[in-house]
């Protein structure tokens, strides 16, 4: 029995995953490597491609899979190749084993000069481009061996079926079977740009706030009512706020506040450099909205290879290396 979507799952498909032998004269992992590409394109051209083998033989290695397995992995069109309920199944189960069997190779290379592979990590753009890039070059210098694919979704992801080793997250989690690791607490501050204090004026009480604009951050664009977050006597209240813009991307919240947009409320740590800059100017310090949590997420701690241990070490270290600059 298997999990899939967190559900028990039995099918005679999973249990002959194990019994998939080498596929003419070819390494088992090899066509599930061969599989997963032609999976995440929808393509055998594209996946033949990606791999610099012939179509034909990513082709074979695919009917013959499925030949051994005993099911059809992919509907084939002449216009598309998608997966059927078993290739689904499939794919969940053999980024699972691949992802076991790299962590078990990982975990006897001891030497610094012996971590290699690539690494997957999701987090915001933001987060990325003022806490991570700033200071990538340093873990590649320790680990030059070691590729970094970061890709910036500011929504959640899979990460079995998308193939993300880890996820930096920055509020508070849902229920999840993920593993959580947290990072840091990021106080947020109220900004706005000098253009906007010309044209509104500064904010003093909450009640000036009805005569001001804040940029609504909605993941989801409905018709809810933009709202101005803050804390008194411990109680986290909201207040609703006048707003003739709304976004759902990190980067253009920033933006939207650098162009005098209206109050934004941004974690400190950033945006230290435009504050000290005066570039950004920090307004209502006596009601900010509660502070958020920054964790790393991931799948499990029996599966977690050793470059992906080290490199959430270093991102541990960095993130609390970094607020301490925070004033």
């Amino acid at each position: 029995m298997f999990i899939v979507d967190n559900k028990p799952y039995k099918t005679d498909i999973i249990v002959r995953i194990k019994q998939t032998i080498g596929v003419e004269r070819m390494d088992k992992f090899e066509v599930m490597q061969r599989f997963l590409q032609v999976a995440h394109f929808g393509s055998f051209t594209r996946a033949a491609e990606t791999l610099g083998l012939p179509k034909s033989s990513i082709s074979n290695a695919v009917q013959s899979l499925e030949k051994q397995l005993g099911t059809r992995l992919f509907h084939r069109s002449t216009r598309s190749v998608t997966l059927t309920q078993d290739g689904e199944i499939y794919q969940v189960q053999c980024r699972a084993l691949l992802r076991e069997l790299d962590a078990l190779e990982s975990q006897f290379r001891q030497q610094r000069e012996d971590v290699h592979g690539i690494i997957r990590v999701d987090m915001s753009s933001r987060f990325a481009s003022t806490i991570v890039l700033p200071h990538l070059e340093e873990w590649l210098d320790i680990y030059p061996k070691v590729k970094v694919k970061i890709s910036s979704a500011d929504h959640q992801v899979d990460l079995i079926k998308e193939g993300i080793d880890c996820v930096v997250r920055v509020g508070k989690l849902s229920d999840s079977s993920l593993i959580a690791r947290p990072l840091a607490t990021y106080q947020i501050f109220n900004c706005v740009s000098p253009g906007y204090l010309k044209k509104f004026g500064e904010p003093k009480t909450l009640t000036d706030l009805q005569h001001h604009q804040i940029i609504d951050y909605a993941l989801k664009m409905g018709n809810n009512s933009a709202m101005f977050e803050y804390v008194e006597n411990g109680q986290v209240k909201q207040l609703p706020m006048p707003s003739v813009l709304a976004v759902n991307g990190t980067d253009a919240y920033i933006c939207a506040c650098l162009f005098g947009l209206g109050i934004a409320q941004i974690p400190a740590i950033g945006v230290t450099e435009y504050l000290k800059s005066g570039t950004l100017i920090r307004v209502l310090p006596k009601f900010e909205a509660e502070s958020m949590p920054v964790s790393l997420l991931y799948p499990s701690r029996q599966q977690t290879s050793k470059r992906v241990s080290l490199f959430m070490d270093w991102l541990d270290a960095l993130v609390k290396r970094l607020q301490g600059t925070v004033g």
